[in-house]
C-alpha cells in the first residue's frame, strides 16, 4: 500500500505562532512511510518557508472568513480550488489546525467523502461549537482537558474528542548552565503583542515586584502585527512603561526567531494565555508561572514545575516572582523539575504517535 496522503489546513503562512509550532512538529515529524502531508496556507511567508526547508509541500490558498457575506463568492471558489486540490492529490483525510475552517472541512467531507479532524486550541463557547459545525467533524483533538469539557457540554460526543497535549523539540530546548552574570533576574513573557497575550497586565505586575525588588528585569519578547489595533494595543503598553516609570525595568525584545535561545536568557517565564510556550521553557529547565486558563492547570505541575495563579489580583503572581528572585537555588531546582517532565510529557513522539493513531482508526474505518 502507498502513502496516505493528509491535507493540512493552516491559520497562517506569513508567521510563526502556537498553532504552527505544533503543525509544523506534526508535519515534520510524522511516519513517511504511511503518510504524506501537504500543507494549505492562506498567504506566504516564514512559516511555508520553514516547511519548505523541511521538504514538507506546502500550497498558497486563500480560505476567506466562512460567514462573511462579502466573501460568498470568494468562498465558493475556495471551496472548489480546495476540493480539486484534494482530488488532485488523493487526499485521504483532511486536517485544520485551525477550528474556522470546519466549514472548509464539512464541504470537503461531503464532495470527497473522506474524513475529517479539527484541532482544538482554545476554549470555546457553545454558540462557537455550533457556530463552526464541531457535530460534523470525525474526530476532534482538544488540547486540554477544559477545552474537551467545553465541547462535551456543548454537546459533542466525547467519543469523538481526543486529548492530546502539545508538545516541543526536547533537543532544540536544552536545560543548560548559564555563564555568569549579574545577580539580576530575568522574567520574561512570549508571544505575539495583542490583548489576548494580556502584556498591559504584565506590566503592572512588573510594577508591583519592582516596588519590593529592583534586581528584577521584565523581558516582552514579540511583535505587534501590523494593524491599527495591534500597533495601538503595543503603543497603551509602551505607554503605562512610561506611566509606572519602569524604563529601567521593562525591556522590548522584538520578534524573535531563535526561541531556544530566548528562553535560555530567561530565569522565569509569566503566560497569561497558556500556549506552547510554556513546554518550550520548561523543555529549557525554566519554572513558569501561568494562570488557570486553558492547557495551563494541566502542563504546569504547580508547586514542582511552577505555579497556576489567578490573574486577579496581580499580587499573587508578583509575589510568586518576588519569592523565587528571591531564592534563586529555588527557583533553579523548580526549572529541573520542570525539565524532567517536559521530557516526560511533552515530547515529539509520543504527540505524534498519538494523533497517527487517530488517523489509522479514520482511515481503516473509511
Amino acid at each position: 500500500m502507498g502513502k496516505k496522503l493528509i491535507l493540512y489546513l493552516s491559520h497562517c503562512g506569513s508567521s510563526i505562532g502556537g498553532g504552527e509550532k505544533q503543525l509544523a512538529y506534526l508535519a515534520t515529524n510524522i511516519d513517511q512511510e504511511h503518510y504524506q502531508p501537504l500543507v494549505v496556507c492562506p498567504d506566504d511567508g516564514v512559516f511555508v518557508e520553514h516547511l519548505r526547508c523541511a521538504d514538507i509541500p506546502t500550497v498558497i490558498l486563500a480560505l476567506p472568513s466562512w460567514r462573511k457575506m462579502k466573501s460568498l463568492i470568494a468562498r465558493y471558489r475556495a471551496v472548489e480550488k480546495l476540493a480539486t486540490l484534494a482530488k488532485t492529490h488523493n487526499a485521504k483525510l483532511v486536517h485544520t489546525s485551525d477550528s474556522w475552517f470546519n466549514p472548509y472541512l464539512c464541504s470537503l467531507k461531503k464532495r470527497l467523502e473522506i474524513p475529517v479532524i479539527s484541532h482544538v486550541r482554545t476554549l470555546l463557547t457553545t454558540a462557537q461549537v455550533r457556530k463552526y459545525k464541531f457535530n460534523q467533524m470525525d474526530r476532534i483533538i482538544a488540547i486540554s482537558q477544559k477545552s474537551k469539557t467545553a465541547l462535551i457540554q456543548a454537546g459533542i460526543d466525547a467519543r469523538k474528542i481526543d486529548l492530546v497535549l502539545n508538545c516541543v523539540d526536547l533537543d532544540a530546548f536544552q536545560s543548560l548552565d548559564r555563564p555568569e552574570r549579574s545577580t539580576e533576574y530575568v522574567v520574561g513573557i512570549v508571544g505575539r503583542i495583542e490583548p489576548f497575550k494580556r502584556q498591559k497586565e504584565f506590566i503592572e505586575i512588573a510594577a508591583a515586584v519592582v516596588a519590593q525588588n529592583k534586581d528584577v528585569q521584565f523581558h516582552i519578547i514579540g511583535a505587534a502585527l501590523n494593524t491599527p489595533e495591534h500597533r495601538a494595543y503595543e503603543q497603551d503598553i509602551r505607554q503605562w512603561v512610561l506611566k509606572y516609570q519602569l524604563q529601567e525595568f521593562v525591556h522590548f525584545r522584538g520578534h524573535r526567531t531563535d526561541m531556544p535561545n530566548v528562553m535560555q536568557e530567561l530565569d522565569l517565564l509569566v503566560t497569561l494565555s497558556a500556549g506552547s510556550v510554556i513546554a518550550e521553557a520548561m523543555a529549557t529547565g525554566k519554572p513558569v508561572i501561568g494562570t488557570p486558563i486553558g492547557s495551563t492547570t494541566e502542563m504546569i505541575v504547580h508547586g514542582v514545575t511552577g505555579y497556576v495563579v489567578p490573574l486577579d489580583p496581580i499580587d499573587g503572581i508578583a509575589n510568586k516572582i518576588i519569592q523565587l528572585a528571591n531564592d534563586p537555588i529555588r527557583s533553579m531546582r523548580i526549572g529541573q523539575a520542570a525539565r524532567k517532565h517536559a521530557e516526560e510529557a511533552f515530547g515529539i513522539d509520543m504527540h505524534v504517535q498519538k494523533v497517527q493513531d487517530i488517523y489509522q482508526k479514520l482511515l481503516t474505518i473509511s
